[in-house]
């Protein structure tokens, strides 16, 4: 089929909404959801639409009604004021609630242009000072690797989970996936040394993700100790099902429990799966690049990887210390 063709033939979403209900946002945010969100993972889906339910509450109240043709710009900079100053919200929190307005504005306004234009046009975010980098030390890290070695002794059932939160720990220290990412993989896209097509945050698709021997060592006793072969959740429940968020969370407590066990408060190990990836991340762009660590992390851009790879203060000063 030719490509002039195809154009003339695609969907008009506007025809997907009934005519009494084109002048109401909330039936043009449920279509950007289902159309253009729910790719997704369903964190990311969920944060969206409470995102937009925050969003919709403030226009009800501020304009009287929810007419689209209501939220304009100088709507959606007082909307950013409010968070701003009254919510008290954090800069990044405003700035990632500004992203999900601004996402769904630019496909709106592409099917049902707004009256007063683009009522997002020139709302930028608000500045963020660079964080100061917390990533494990190599102490810390053989630390926790010990700690999910012991806790497999200490639970020797064959339904304990001990082998699968190490593989988990592994997994997500020498890949630097999202957790959601983690979660969403099936068993057969492990196939030999790597993860294929693995599904990125929005819609970027990894075609091969390297697992290390070590991954792969940790990953072949859990399947055949515990998981199966079957197909399914590449890390699941004793069940079988997929494992939510708070599972993993929990699996990391244990781990960082065990390897704190000995050592005073000022030493203690606070693991996240957040925690692991930016460790990764900055091992990563320090012996190879920032455009490694870029491409490893999922990032189409550079924009977000500096918050990953940002020195400590304590780096800056005694890289300064030592320049001369």
């Amino acid at each position: 089929m030719a490509q002039a063709d195809f154009a003339l033939r695609r969907i008009n979403t506007a025809s997907l909404i009934s005519t009494d209900k084109r002048g109401s946002p909330v039936e043009w945010f449920n279509l950007y959801l289902t159309l253009e969100a729910a790719a997704g993972s369903e964190h990311t889906f969920d944060a969206k639409q409470r995102d937009l339910a925050q969003f919709l509450t403030f226009l009800l109240k501020t304009a009287g009604t929810d007419h689209p043709d209501q939220w304009t710009r100088a709507l959606s900079a007082d909307y950013l004021k409010q968070m701003e100053r009254r919510e008290r919200k954090s800069p990044t929190t405003i700035n990632r609630r500004l992203a999900t307005l601004r996402h769904s504005a630019n496909w709106i306004h592409s099917q049902r242009p707004f009256l007063a234009g683009n009522p997002c046009d020139r709302i930028h975010d608000l500045a963020v000072d660079d964080p100061e980098w917390k990533g494990l030390q190599d102490i810390e890290i053989t630390r926790l690797k010990s700690a999910a070695e012991q806790l497999i002794h200490i639970h020797r059932r064959r339904n304990q989970t001990a082998v699968r939160d190490y593989a988990i720990l592994l997994i997500l220290l020498h890949t630097g996936l999202r957790l959601s990412e983690l979660l969403g993989l099936q068993l057969d896209q492990y196939q030999g040394k790597h993860l294929l097509n693995v599904k990125r945050k929005g819609k970027k698709v990894t075609r091969k993700v390297f697992l290390t021997k070590g991954v792969r060592d940790a990953l072949d006793r859990y399947l055949d100790e515990v998981h199966g072969r079957e197909p399914g959740p590449i890390v699941c429940s004793r069940t079988g099902k997929r494992l939510a968020r708070q599972n993993v969370d929990d699996a990391l407590k244990r781990i960082a429990k065990q390897a704190n066990a000995r050592f005073p408060k000022d030493q203690q190990i606070h693991l996240s799966a957040h925690l692991l990836r930016r460790t990764m991340l900055r091992k990563t762009a320090e012996r190879y690049g920032v455009q490694y660590a870029m491409e490893l992390a999922g990032h189409t851009s550079s924009r977000y990887i500096w918050r990953y790879i940002q020195p400590s203060d304590e780096e800056k000063e005694a890289a300064l210390e030592g320049l001369f």
